[in-house]
């Protein structure tokens, strides 16, 4: 191969599989010992899993919660989603080294993040994974640079393939080099033995008819996922297309056809894209160009008004402008709830892990949640911790959230009694109270020597203490909300907790729908409750709860959220 077509590496064709992609997949054969196997690899690769690190703490993986450490986020996510991210990024590393002459390596990242985002954003539509969606569409186009490092005196034709639309340039491909991306991909996946469980999905993207999705013998989530993809593809084209006309005309079919979505919300979707690229692109780590905005694709189109109606261009492009400044203001809004939402998230407390007393969850239905919970210690080594749910949704009730956990904090620090500690909260609640605004908490504070907790109810749901017989005993709430009544004296239960768990949670748990006519109830989560099996960690167990919420294709209805108190083991 020339000097000058690659630089770094100098094999043509397939790339060796990198040390760190089979130590990444050897994982899967640690079991017993993943923890210290994940310790080592972070010891031999510390920039790559900081970098790891960085990505999954961020809005794009969506956890539930930050992770301190990478075998806590593997706990919390599973192997498989944990890999499918490492090896992505492994990927990217190692064939953003080659330099093909000619070959615009910069823009074929943006084009690759821009199928990873459409697929990621469709998927979601439809209730698929949305980790799944975003590798296999970071991943579908992988072939196409794989093309090129075989035959590099094919570059300088390299923007030609670019601006052709996905059938277009498929076409080409053949022409060109006698051969398919899709083909390559299939090579090269079977190569680094990685991505199994979306190999024939990625394998069969571009023909998505129903008899050969048939033949495929793929199951059906394969087939949703493979119409994602094809998707997916010309999602991105509409950015790089010469003939934007058509290709908008095409998204606006398929997105229908396929998916039962109207024309406006497939707009919706391709206006989405540049600014969820330039985010993913951030927190990935790779450079990408300035990109055109759908509203002035849409424009420079022309398809919606007649050429020659010099009075409805006009409109056109003041109504574009219109929707540009709406976009600036919504963008601008958005920036600062997201920030909101960091400030809010930041008041929860970090998780101590599973052998702490105290480990909880919070699942925002909206960017901005009314659900809190907090947990510190005392100078004594007692233990204050707390539930609240804030009525009302949006930014009033956010801050009403805001307010009153840092009223149990500061506060709880001079008094000992959670019943004297609620009646000091609920009168400073009171004195600037919002007509119709309140606060449902059950708080207590747990003595890790004695294993007492001393328990307070101020109209929440009630808490549950399951015991090692198998029996459940329920604390209800004893008092009214926060906030409406001053100088109510709040009761206290005194609770021992032996080996024994306590269960605190909001009414966004019992209240929360596991599919379309069901809520889960109290009785569901007795049920789901009592069959879990021992040996599972708290992490674990309130996963499992809140996956019955999320494992839906309905949306949040309300915030979720869940506190757990067990004896830690010796």
């Amino acid at each position: 191969m020339p000097a000058h077509n690659t630089a770094k590496i100098n094999a043509p064709g397939m790339p060796d599989v990198p040390v760190i992609a089979l130590e990444l997949l050897d994982l899967t054969n640690h079991e017993d010992d993943l923890q210290q196997a994940v310790d080592d690899l972070i010891e031999k690769y510390p920039k790559f899993f900081k970098r790891l690190l960085n990505i999954i703490n961020s809005d794009h993986f969506n956890l539930t919660s930050k992770v301190k450490n990478i075998y806590q986020a593997i706990s919390m996510s599973g192997i498989e989603r944990f890999s499918q991210l490492a090896i992505t990024q492994v990927i990217y590393q190692t064939l953003n080294q080659y330099k093909i002459f000619g070959f615009d390596m910069q823009v074929f990242w943006q084009d690759s993040l821009r199928r990873a985002v459409s697929a990621r954003m469709t998927g979601e539509l439809i209730g698929l994974d949305a980790s799944t969606c975003f590798t296999a569409g970071f991943t579908q186009d992988i072939g196409f640079l794989l093309l090129f490092l075989d035959q590099p005196d094919k570059a300088a034709l390299f923007g030609e393939f670019h601006k052709r639309e996905p059938e277009a340039r498929l076409s080409m491909e053949q022409n060109v080099f006698k051969q398919q991306h899709n083909t390559q991909l299939a090579k090269f996946m079977e190569s680094w033995n990685i991505f199994p469980e979306i190999r024939l999905p990625l394998n069969s993207h571009h023909d998505t008819s129903k008899t050969e999705l048939d033949k495929s013998g793929m199951s059906e989530l394969d087939k949703q996922l493979c119409e994602v993809l094809y998707c997916a593809d010309w999602m991105a084209a509409v950015f790089t297309a010469d003939d934007k006309s058509q290709v908008i005309n095409r998204c606006r079919k398929i997105l229908s056809e396929k998916f039962h979505m109207q024309p406006y919300r497939a707009e919706e979707l391709l206006e989405a894209i540049p600014d969820e690229v330039d985010l993913t692109a951030l927190v990935m780590g790779i450079q990408v160009k300035e990109h055109a905005a759908f509203s002035q694709i849409l424009y420079k189109a022309n398809i919606r008004l007649n050429e020659d109606n010099v009075n409805f261009q006009e409109l056109t492009l003041r109504l574009e402008q219109a929707l540009d400044e709406r976009d600036q203001l919504a963008k601008e809004i958005n920036r600062e709830l997201n920030l909101a939402r960091e400030i809010q998230q930041s008041l929860l407390p970090e998780s101590q892990g599973d052998n702490y007393p105290v480990n909880g969850i919070n699942l925002s239905a909206k960017i901005l949640s009314g659900d809190f919970y907090d947990f510190f210690e005392l100078d004594n080594g007692n233990i204050y911790f707390n539930l609240g749910d804030v009525s009302g949704k949006g930014v009033n009730a956010a801050l009403l959230m805001a307010k009153t956990s840092s009223l149990f904090r500061c506060l709880g620090k001079r008094i000992d009694d959670p019943g004297e500690l609620m009646h000091e909260i609920n009168n400073e609640l009171c004195e600037t109270s919002i007509h119709g605004m309140f606060v449902t908490m059950v708080a207590g504070l747990y003595c890790p020597q004695t294993g007492e907790i001393q328990l307070v109810n101020a109209g929440n749901p009630p808490a549950l203490l399951f015991l090692e017989n198998g029996l459940c005993q329920e604390f209800e709430a004893t008092a009214p909300p926060l906030g409406v009544m001053p100088d109510t004296i709040y009761s206290k239960y005194t609770i021992n907790l032996n080996n024994g768990s306590l269960y605190i949670y909001s009414d966004g748990v019992t209240e929360g729908y596991v599919n379309e006519k069901s809520m889960l109830e109290l009785g569901g989560l007795f049920k789901l409750i009592a069959k879990m099996d021992d040996d599972l960690t708290a992490t674990e167990r309130l996963k499992i709860i809140t996956d019955k919420f999320t494992h839906t294709e309905l949306p949040l209805r309300d915030d979720v959220t869940m506190l757990l108190l067990e004896k830690p083991d010796n």
